[in-house]
């Protein structure tokens, strides 16, 4: 009769028609109304888990769809660029003294990796993937804008900004440029692929003064103070060569031939020693002496990983055994890349690659500070018997819950992806339905093809198991029960089957009893709010009999028009309720506060999940393409009888930077309070020391770089009210 609406205290009259949800006529006989009545509270504390920033929101914070690609150190500035950045610049300078601040530079552009510094610029590599253009941008370093040398040329990126001045731009699929590095009014431009290193005369324009081929797959460069250039060829090779005055290079005897699997350089100068990020069975920063090459004690742990997942700050992720090969698209990988730039006073800072962290090191390689955010991602998920584990993708945070700050009661814990293979490396699919079982031992499911596989999480890393689960449609619940669920389509039939663990074999395996029938919708019609193709499965069960169900899809193939949450009754397979019903594919009006589901406003993928804490069942609704291609980021909380208490969240025409789109970007997209995109794996859980408080964890892609967290406080207000009336 109503929906989310505010009345003061006091007598109210309302009418009802005798009609239902359908409009149709109700028989005569006894009914109950039920006025449910809260002062339910929703905070956005922010995204400040897995991100160090000191801004909650902004331009200023680090965020971003890919993670730190590179950075560089120059004067009392870092530099730092991270790759493909949709609808946002790939370009960014910090300062040292407040380095939890960071600012762009320029707006959206081209794809941004490779940075060096020199005559009070800042020399950025681009890349057009979309036409397969590759060129070096220039910025002043005084006041981010960009510098216009004589020889450059103006370059329209595709779907982006025009760059005023474009230097040693190359077409061609194989051109994009894999190193960087200025010494005395000369540019090195490295493209890997073509075997060639440009040598840009910048006192000259920029011109292109010599094309040096004789270098087998150059990338990575860097100079020291004496007149060398050092870059890492081939696999493995680590070359010093004198650079003439006129910018040619002369190779050296002097190679550094111990290497596994350099990464990246990084020059000293106040000890005169070039620093190598070693991946492989190394995992540490070396150290070698640049007039002889002999080298010094290393720094990190051997190993890395490798040595099981524990975080440490002396222990660094640079590489891991999925696939290297160097890839110049949008996506791509994180783990084949480091970075290492060291201050005047021999102080560094180094990449922590495969953890998304900027660690800084004293003169003495003592911690001092980190600079992290979590970059492009979907999986979230927390352990359904441990609220305290919460995961993204392959990295484990701990939640402590008796720290009120958000921003103080996480620590980054445990790494698990440094023995998954490609073949379990599917980003919908790593940490996936983890849960505590009786043994003590937590279990999850991995990806592995079109197929589940179940996996531990051991002591000292991923064990995955023989048992394989069909298909992906699976909810792990806390009791450990497996759950299977057919996707809904019109006039078919829908059932849920169950899978109880009967205890573990002898390599802790869980074991599982034969599949029973849960629940049965037979001949499903269209208004029924049952799973679908192409949206996260639901699955929820309160009082040991009833069925949580979640419709997160818009109107297609016959379905969507109806319903889409409802609550079903295993004994019989009868409807609780239903309720969320539709807008109508033609809605084109704000997002519905009242708890309708938006199958309008053009949506293409519509809901994430429903959860359920308590007497509390909240669904998600992250919009992508809402409204002219954007996001919402929008939750509605309903008590355990399909009433409504409240919808709380944002979207994307609420920013109050304002709405103009142009090809840009403009400030369309810089983070606004409560804003995220495409949070498809939101969670709920309970505070554990306080009842009266839950909490809404969700992913971000990636408005502010963080897992988001949602103060639900103030549930012991909710209260219901029944009165009896009779229809006649």
């Amino acid at each position: 009769l109503w929906s989310n609406i505010e009345k003061d205290k006091g007598i109210h009259t309302i009418e009802w028609d005798g009609l239902d949800d359908e409009g149709l006529p109700v028989s005569a006989g006894n009914y109950t109304v039920k006025v449910l009545s809260n002062n339910v509270i929703y905070e956005w504390e922010g995204a400040k888990i897995g991100n160090t920033s000191k801004n909650l929101t902004g331009v200023n914070r680090y965020h971003g769809l890919s993670g730190f690609f590179k950075f560089i150190i120059h004067d009392e500035k870092i530099y730092w660029s991270n790759g493909y950045n949709e609808q946002r610049t790939a370009a960014y300078s910090s300062v040292l003294s407040n380095p939890q601040v960071t600012a762009p530079v320029l707006d959206k552009g081209a794809i941004v990796k490779y940075i060096a510094t020199g005559e009070n610029k800042v020399f950025w590599s681009g890349h057009d993937v979309q036409a397969n253009t590759s060129f070096v941008f220039a910025t002043n370093q005084n006041n981010n804008e960009e510098y216009r040398y004589n020889n450059a040329m103006t370059y329209d990126v595709t779907y982006s900004r025009t760059y005023e001045s474009t230097l040693d731009l190359v077409q061609g699929t194989d051109s994009y440029i894999t190193g960087l590095a200025y010494h005395n009014g000369y540019l090195y431009v490295a493209r890997q692929l073509q075997n060639s290193i440009h040598v840009l005369n910048l006192s000259d324009g920029g011109a292109v003064v010599h094309s040096i081929e004789l270098v087998n797959a150059p990338r990575e460069l860097t100079t020291d103070d004496k007149g060398n250039l050092w870059l890492i060829s081939d696999e493995s090779t680590v070359s010093k060569y004198v650079i003439q005055e006129n910018g040619q290079l002369e190779k050296t005897n002097l190679s550094l031939s111990s290497l596994e699997e350099p990464l990246t350089l990084g020059f000293n100068k106040a000890d005169n020693i070039l620093g190598v990020c070693d991946g492989g069975t190394y995992q540490q920063i070396r150290f070698f002496n640049v007039d002889n090459g002999v080298e010094g004690t290393p720094f990190g742990e051997l190993g890395g990983y490798a040595n099981g997942p524990k975080i440490s700050n002396n222990k660094f992720y640079f590489s891991d055994s999925k696939s290297k090969d160097f890839n110049a698209d949008i996506f791509t990988p994180q783990y084949n890349h480091a970075s290492l730039a060291f201050e005047n006073d021999g102080s560094f800072w180094v990449l922590d690659t495969g953890n998304n962290r900027m660690m800084n090191y004293d003169n003495n390689r003592n911690f001092q500070d980190k600079i992290q955010y979590t970059p492009d991602w979907l999986m979230m998920s927390i352990d359904k018997n441990n609220s305290s584990r919460l995961f993204v993708d392959f990295l484990e945070y701990e939640i402590d819950y008796t720290q009120e700050n958000v921003g103080e009661c996480w620590i980054l814990k445990n790494n698990w992806g440094f023995s998954i293979k490609d073949e379990y490396n599917n980003s919908f699919g790593r940490i996936r339905e983890p849960v505590t079982l009786e043994n003590g031992k937590t279990y999850f499911l991995l990806t592995k093809g079109y197929n589940f596989v179940i996996a531990e999480l051991a002591e000292n890393g991923i064990r995955i198991t023989d048992k394989v689960l069909d298909g992906f449609n699976w909810v792990w619940l806390e009791d450990g029960t497996l759950v299977y669920v057919n996707p809904a389509e019109l006039n078919s039939d829908v059932f849920w089957e169950k899978y109880e663990i009967n205890g573990f074999d002898n390599n802790d395996d869980p074991i599982f009893l034969g599949g029973s029938l849960l629940a049965k919708r037979a001949n499903v019609v269209s208004n029924e709010p049952l799973f679908r193709y192409g949206s996260y499965l639901s699955v929820v069960i309160l009082d040991d009999y009833k069925l949580l169900t979640f419709d997160a899809r818009p109107e297609e193939n016959g379905m969507g028009a109806g319903y889409h949450l409802g609550l079903l009754n295993t004994n019989d397979n009868t409807w609780i309720f239903k309720t969320s019903k539709a807008t109508g594919q033609n809605y084109m009006g704000e997002y519905p506060l009242d708890g309708r589901f938006d199958t309008g406003n053009d949506v293409h993928n519509a809901g994430s999940k429903a959860m359920a804490f308590g007497n509390n069942i909240i669904w998600g609704y992250y919009g992508e393409f809402w409204k002219g291609g954007f996001q919402t980021n929008q939750y509605a909380h309903y008590w355990e009888n399909g009433l409504l208490l409240n919808v709380f969240g944002t979207n994307w025409t609420k920013n109050p930077n304002g709405l103009s789109v142009n090809r840009f970007g403009g400030d369309l997209f810089v983070p606004f309070e409560g804003m995220a995109g495409n949070a498809i794996t939101p969670y709920t859980v309970f505070n554990p020391i306080n009842s009266n408080i839950a909490y809404l964890y969700h992913s971000d892609e990636s408005w502010h770089g963080g897992i988001h967290r949602w103060k639900i406080s103030n549930l012991n207000s909710v209260q219901e009210k029944e009165i009896s009336i009779i229809l006649n």
